[in-house]
């Protein structure tokens, strides 16, 4: 496997064609899609009950999702099925480990969506620093705005960022833009990242609670983060300061943030993910939205002109790849542990059946191939390929190798377990 490109996967199903969609894709996607040879049908209003009858009626290929759930009656109802593309800011609602059991590749395909959200994070910055959506009611009315809350401003404050994934990135540099002191936690953080980004790390939550005037969330949604922000981190943060929240999922206590904005005065941004609750009078989401110093949007973060058309692109040269040269590039499962513990080298004339006669030897002697390249060389006249084994195969085996027909000789190295090549 090359080492720049170690998520790239060989596959047999390059001649895949029919595509199902099941995501708004941009009109220039279909027309790619189309234009790449594929019969692609668009339906985004299938979902889990009608989605696996479908599948069974179209037989795609490739199916494309945002954020349907894609559980495993949808990946059994055809055999045909060899790529799945998430195209949403995670593929949660798809079941890897299902795709996984079936031979089934998952590529996560977000575009370029990073920079929309941090543009919606620090919209949001802005708007609770200067108090937009009050100036602008009164602006409306005709008031004038002496009288209101004084904004604090944000040169040479604290921005502190929680999670450092491609949004917080882009999140701290608009920070070091705007002349701010950036301090960033994430559970995979490290001092050498932080420094790379021009940042400062912090060990833990509660003291970048108590460093920051301004916090910006944007972590994955999932079991490990949920409640991530509660009742510790909002005491430890200070007075009157801001917190914008674009993460998917409960990552932070609705509760929490709601006691501290009505005892500390705190100003919140929050970018909502669902609608759940809102109408409920009494429930923490309907309370917060009633704050005067809460603004929120309804799921806006990576809806933009520029990450549609990031997300088309990509797709379309996911697929184009995967039709052209039968690969994928950023699998989301493909193993990272590899058993083979052995690599063999086998050169060959490139004629049928020689392969066939290779795998034979190794099966009989029960030896798993578990990965294989076959590169033919220039001229077409003979190849070598390189085949990854479980086991070290016997002299027995590797001269039955050599003595197979029309292969030219054979190379065995060892290779460390765990590790591609």
């Amino acid at each position: 496997m090359n080492e720049q490109e170690p998520t790239v996967f060989a596959t047999p199903l390059a001649m895949a064609s029919r595509v199902l969609v099941v995501d708004r894709l941009g009109a220039h996607a279909l027309e790619g899609l189309r234009a790449a040879g594929c019969d692609a049908i668009q339906n985004p209003m299938l979902e889990g009950t009608t989605l696996p009858d479908a599948m069974r009626d179209i037989e795609p290929d490739i199916l494309i999702t945002r954020d349907t759930r894609v559980d495993d009656r949808v990946l059994s109802a055809t055999e045909r099925l060899g790529l799945v593309i998430g195209t949403g800011p995670t593929i949660e609602s798809i079941d890897v480990e299902a795709a996984s059991n079936r031979g089934i590749f998952v590529v996560h395909c977000p575009g370029r969506t990073a920079s929309a959200v941090a543009e919606l994070a620090w919209a949001m910055i802005l708007a609770c620093d200067r108090d937009l959506a009050t100036s602008a009611q009164r602006a409306r009315l005709g008031h004038h705005s002496e009288g209101g809350r004084e904004a604090p401003g944000l040169f040479g404050r604290t921005l502190g960022v929680v999670g450092l994934g491609q949004v917080g990135q882009e999140v701290a540099r608009r920070g070091i833009a705007f002349g701010m002191h950036v301090v960033a936690w994430s559970r995979h953080i490290t001092e050498a990242r932080c420094n790379a980004l021009g940042i400062d790390y912090c060990a833990n939550l509660v003291n970048l609670a108590k460093l920051s005037d301004v916090v910006s969330v944007s972590v994955t949604g999932n079991e490990e983060s949920e409640g991530l922000l509660g009742d510790k981190f909002f005491q430890a943060l200070r007075m009157g300061s801001t917190i914008v929240n674009t993460s998917l999922g409960s990552v932070v206590n609705e509760r929490a943030l709601l006691n501290a904005c009505r005892t500390k005065g705190i100003r919140a941004g929050l970018d909502l993910h669902s609608a759940d609750g809102l109408s409920q009078p009494g429930s923490p989401a309907a309370e917060l939205l009633a704050e005067p110093g809460v603004i929120a949007t309804l799921d806006a973060g990576a809806h933009t002109a520029q990450a549609r058309e990031s997300i088309d692109h990509d797709v379309v040269r996911i697929v184009r790849q995967w039709l052209d040269q039968g690969t994928v590039t950023a699998c989301m499962n493909r193993s990272s542990a590899s058993s083979a513990t052995t690599l063999i080298h086998v050169r060959h004339l490139n004629r049928p059946g020689v392969l066939v006669g290779v795998f034979d030897v190794l099966g009989q002697a029960g030896i798993n191939v578990e990965e294989m390249e076959n590169v033919i060389c220039e001229g077409n006249r003979a190849a070598i390929a390189r085949i990854h084994l479980n086991e070290l195969p016997t002299e027995r085996t590797i001269q039955q190798i050599r003595e197979a027909p029309n292969v030219l000789g054979v190379h065995v190295q060892s290779v460390r377990r765990g590790t591609q090549d």
